[in-house]
């Protein structure tokens, strides 16, 4: 099926979800910042809720819902641990630490490296002289976020920018395993498991690192009004929602375009950070934001005979 053009209700639907997706940065700090959930639960519970909605809709959808065989047993449990685990834990724990806008240019590098990965690693997949151009761009972005911070380079809130780092790392990394093992499963089935084996090792993780991340309190929740709407928001419109439009464009205009996604979330989130928790615009955010985004223009440019546009597995992941 050829892409359609990104115009009109496509349109429409990838600045919605880019909205969606970029709000939600500024309610993982809501849902962080006051008495409401440690780091790592506060991912683990968000997970229980959307993996339940999404498995409903997988059983909507009459979808075969039982994995069969090696291949797509490995897949899940490497979406678990990479773009479940690994991604959210340092995510949110980064996010403690940061602010919605920052959280969400870094995780803006996602299509950037995940195209770049995809053309090192894939067999049908090239990297050309723009490839390499945009990662340096990217990574340039990273550098000016860093030296514009101010205090020291490994100051806490330098450590939590290298943690939302790493988990961009741990989330391509997990796509391009997955994608490997052509897995073949239906995409609300995966992902619906891959959300609730994720959750698991999550819970796990929370009664490790929580109390290391906080001693005096370990793993907790408080259920007041700022964590159940921020836990209800990314839990169903982020996760669940978004997740259904992510694949509806996905079919509509592919995945090159869809990914853009990530480069337009962080003006929701610089946006949201402002208008809800007070965050000031900051001149690093701006610089880093048009160098990521000019390096995944670069980088997504079609190699010389492209093949044609595959579907990821799983979605450009929001905050």
């Amino acid at each position: 099926m050829k892409a359609k053009a990104l115009t009109g209700a496509n349109l429409g639907l990838l600045l919605l979800l880019a909205c969606l997706w970029g709000i939600a940065f500024m309610f993982i700090r809501l849902g962080l910042e006051g008495p409401s959930f440690s780091p790592v639960l506060f991912a683990a519970l968000r997970f229980d809720v959307a993996g339940a909605v999404v498995l409903a809709v997988a059983l909507a959808r009459k979808s075969p819902l039982r994995p069969r065989g090696r291949k797509q047993w490995i897949a899940i449990g490497v979406a678990a641990v990479f773009n479940v685990t690994l991604y959210h834990a340092l995510l949110f724990w980064g996010e403690v630490h940061t602010s919605a806008a920052v959280g969400a240019v870094i995780v803006g590098l996602n299509p950037l490296l995940t195209t770049l990965l995809s053309r090192w690693l894939l067999s049908d997949e090239r990297v050309g002289l723009g490839g390499v151009l945009g990662l340096g761009l990217g990574l340039a972005g990273i550098v000016i976020l860093a030296l514009l911070k101010g205090g020291s380079l490994l100051d806490v809130r330098g450590v939590a920018e290298l943690a939302c780092l790493g988990a961009i790392l741990a989330w391509s990394t997990g796509s391009i395993l997955v994608r490997r093992t052509q897995h073949g499963m239906d995409v609300f089935a995966f992902t619906a498991w891959q959300m609730l084996v994720g959750a698991a090792i999550l819970h796990v993780s929370s009664l490790v690192f929580d109390p290391l991340i906080d001693p005096a309190r370990g793993a907790f929740a408080v259920w007041d009004l700022d964590g159940v709407l921020s836990l209800l928001y990314l839990a169903v419109v982020s996760s669940a929602v978004g997740f259904v439009i992510y694949f509806t464009l996905l079919e509509r205009v592919g995945p090159i375009r869809v990914n853009l996604v990530s480069n337009v979330a962080p003006l929701f989130a610089a946006l949201a950070g402002f208008l809800i928790l007070g965050e000031a615009f900051e001149l690093r955010t701006l610089l880093a934001f048009a160098l990521i985004l000019t390096g995944f223009v670069l980088v997504a440019r079609p190699a010389k005979a492209p093949p044609q546009e595959p579907a990821p597995p799983i979605p450009a992941e929001e905050g």
